[in-house]
């Protein structure tokens, strides 16, 4: 183990673990998260800093561009069996999918390939899931050219995960008996600004 890793380990035992024996005591029995947290494998982006949250506060799943895959589409993702675990077993109440700027998942999209560099196969093969929002995002440009491409492209990309949570008949019953809601938030990494997706009046608004 190299020491930088051990260094913030027992760091985090003498400090954190040590000030807070109570939480864990009740950890060690079970967790009950109230929220599910759907983000980007990104090192930037770290949902229990951002949300200043406790362990055992927020269920996490982590994938390249913050994506939700249909429901009836088996790409050997571990986001769908995570979505099924936290709605249908631990009941949480919110899932937020938190996406970010200057996303490579996004930009990643529009990389045109150069004789010479890494062929990154599954990276490419996952990044199918996002052409519908690269798709949008290029309509959207080409009625608007001032516009940021990358902003448009994470923010439509957002927007398509939040559709695609709909098609889960789990998630669909869980709001419609009032039990659940979902969010939509786009992060910015330099100001550490969220931008909140409004659904009825499909904008984004500041916080």
């Amino acid at each position: 183990m190299e020491k930088v890793h051990l260094d913030g380990y027992n760091k985090f035992k003498a400090e954190f673990f040590g000030n807070n024996k109570e939480l864990f005591d009740k950890l060690a029995k079970g967790q009950n998260p109230h929220t599910m947290v759907i983000t980007c494998s990104d090192s930037r982006v770290q949902p229990a800093t951002i949300l200043s949250t406790n362990p055992g506060d927020i269920f996490v799943a982590e994938n390249i561009g913050n994506a939700v895959p249909p429901y009836d589409t088996m790409v050997g993702d571990s986001t769908q069996a995570a979505l099924e675990y936290a709605v249908v077993a631990l009941k949480i109440q919110h899932i937020i999918i938190l996406a970010h700027s200057s996303c490579g998942a996004c930009a990643h999209l529009y990389h045109e390939p150069v004789e010479g560099e890494p062929h990154l196969k599954h990276v490419d093969k996952w990044l199918e899931l996002l052409q519908p929002a690269k798709d949008a995002s290029l309509l959207e440009m080409y009625a608007d050219k001032n516009k940021n491409i990358s902003e448009v492209t994470e923010k439509n990309n957002l927007k398509l995960s939040l559709n695609r949570l709909m098609t889960y008949p789990y998630i669909r019953e869980a709001m419609d008996n009032g039990q659940m809601k979902i969010h939509g938030w786009w992060y910015n990494v330099g100001t550490a600004k969220v931008e909140v997706y409004d659904q009825a009046t499909k904008t984004f608004r500041k916080k």
